[in-house]
């Protein structure tokens, strides 16, 4: 039988759709720096960037950050075993790193007697509350919120007139976000923020398997030795939980949450380096999930982002 001929208006449409399919396909992005991380193995995590260095690429697993939120840090629950969602050694600028459990309990009852005095300035040295994580006002912390000390995120509210007010931070109960490592000094910036990707910048974010991926935004800064962590509202939604957890033992899944915790395994962090809005930040889930889904869409969706962690994980 006589072989027909391709039209000439099929045989373009048809070329269209696989070059459309192929660039659906295509990654694009190939290794652009390691990360120093000391939560990863082998101590620095692989971060890839597109050829137009629009978008930069980690799968790492998310540890829990609950800065923000209004039950976070607690004098009278030090180590978060009733209502507060963290261990108030997490925003101390030693994070209590050395101490035995003798020195865990000095450093406890030291912060609680610093507190009852009203924060005289040699008992709040001995603390070592850091002012980066628990604002300060006229030398002291913020007055405590319904028994919660007040903590601070980097992405904030603009032109901020009262550091104490807690309203002017991102809430990590409620708005996903990740953390990205602060430079490593004055002078040095770190290796995100040599690419443009600060604080305020577009997220996607999507466990290896799924079907759907969560938008988030860069909501604050942690160590430049560390990288992998998200608010509470972000690894909740990634590990499809619903109700907030009940204090720190529960994120961290400690008894009697063991198997519960908050620590998301491993998950793929997609950033817009530049894609901040400086005057009007995205704090909203509502505003993240519009703008990033937009930019997400025209980077490629789900299919290229899917595609980059398969090779990303080869």
């Amino acid at each position: 039988m006589k072989k027909m001929p391709f039209s000439r208006t099929v045989l373009p449409a048809l070329l269209a759709l696989l070059s459309l399919s192929a660039h659906a396909v295509d990654c694009g992005m190939s290794l652009s720096f390691k990360q120093k991380d000391g939560n990863a193995k082998g101590g620095a995590t692989a971060v890839w960037s597109a050829s137009d260095k629009a978008s930069l690429l980690f799968v790492e697993g998310l540890n829990v950050n609950t800065d923000g939120t209004r039950r976070s840090y607690s004098v009278g629950d030090f180590w978060g075993e009733k209502t507060a969602l963290n261990n108030l050694c997490n925003a101390m600028s030693d994070a209590c790193g050395g101490l035995d459990k003798a020195g865990l309990r000095a450093r406890r009852i030291a912060t609680e007697q610093a507190a009852a005095a009203g924060w005289p300035a040699d008992k709040l040295a001995q603390t070592r509350i850091a002012s980066s994580i628990i604002p300060f006002k006229d030398g002291k912390p913020c007055p405590a919120v319904d028994g919660f000390l007040v903590s601070a995120t980097a992405l904030a509210k603009p032109q901020i007139a009262d550091r104490c007010d807690i309203g002017n931070y991102l809430d990590a109960l409620s708005t996903p976000a990740i953390v990205l490592p602060k430079n490593p000094s004055k002078t040095v910036q770190s290796e995100f923020a040599r690419r443009n990707a600060r604080v305020g910048d577009l997220v996607v974010t999507m466990v290896p398997g799924a079907a759907e991926p969560v938008f988030a935004v860069v909501g604050d800064t942690g160590p430049s030795g560390e990288l992998g962590e998200g608010s509470i509202a972000l690894n909740g939604r990634l590990l499809d939980k619903s109700a907030a957890p009940a204090n720190y033992l529960e994120v961290r899944g400690k008894p009697p949450y063991a198997g519960r915790g908050w620590t998301v395994p491993k998950a793929a962090v997609l950033i817009f380096p530049g894609s901040r809005d400086s005057a009007n930040p995205y704090m909203s889930t509502e505003r993240i999930d519009a703008a990033a889904a937009q930019r997400f869409e025209t980077w490629g969706g789900v299919q290229r982002l899917k595609t980059c962690v398969a090779a990303y994980l080869k």
